[in-house]
């Protein structure tokens, strides 16, 4: 990890005048809780300090995916440890396919999902079906 990356992340946190939500150790407890308590890892989008914009309007309705908690994290040097993850939204619910004439199953996690965010005091915000996890705010 860059120690430039680290110093460009809190000097705009200084210059936005952000709080801090999250540490290290609660965005690995999310993400390890993602893989191993949920039925399914959620999708998942997130917006990075260094990030001017996110497209968040595919991300508003049910989807056939679901998230790569896996090296969601550290696809980019700067999320490892998640230091400049302004926020992440998570929708803990997906469609399963059942043929080509019946509609598609809705499943959905979300009181699961809201017990694993009590179960490691995770705050979050929660907005219609979309939950958002503040690093900063």
């Amino acid at each position: 990890m860059s120690e430039n990356l680290k110093k460009q992340a809190f000097d705009i946190v200084r210059q936005r005048n952000l709080c801090s939500y999250m540490n290290d150790t609660k965005w690995n407890e999310l993400r390890w809780a993602m893989l191993n308590d949920m039925p399914f890892p959620p999708p998942y989008i997130i917006k990075t300090l260094f990030d001017t914009e996110c497209n968040e309007e595919n991300f508003q309705k049910d989807t056939y995916f679901i998230g790569d908690w896996y090296e969601g994290f550290t696809y980019k040097e700067y999320f490892n440890g998640g230091f400049a993850i302004e926020w992440i939204k998570i929708r803990p619910r997906m469609l399963r396919h059942r043929g080509r004439l019946v509609a598609p199953e809705l499943i959905d996690e979300s009181a699961e999902f809201e017990a694993v965010l009590r179960k490691y005091n995770i705050p979050y915000e929660k907005q219609n079906d979309v939950y958002c996890i503040y690093g900063y705010k």
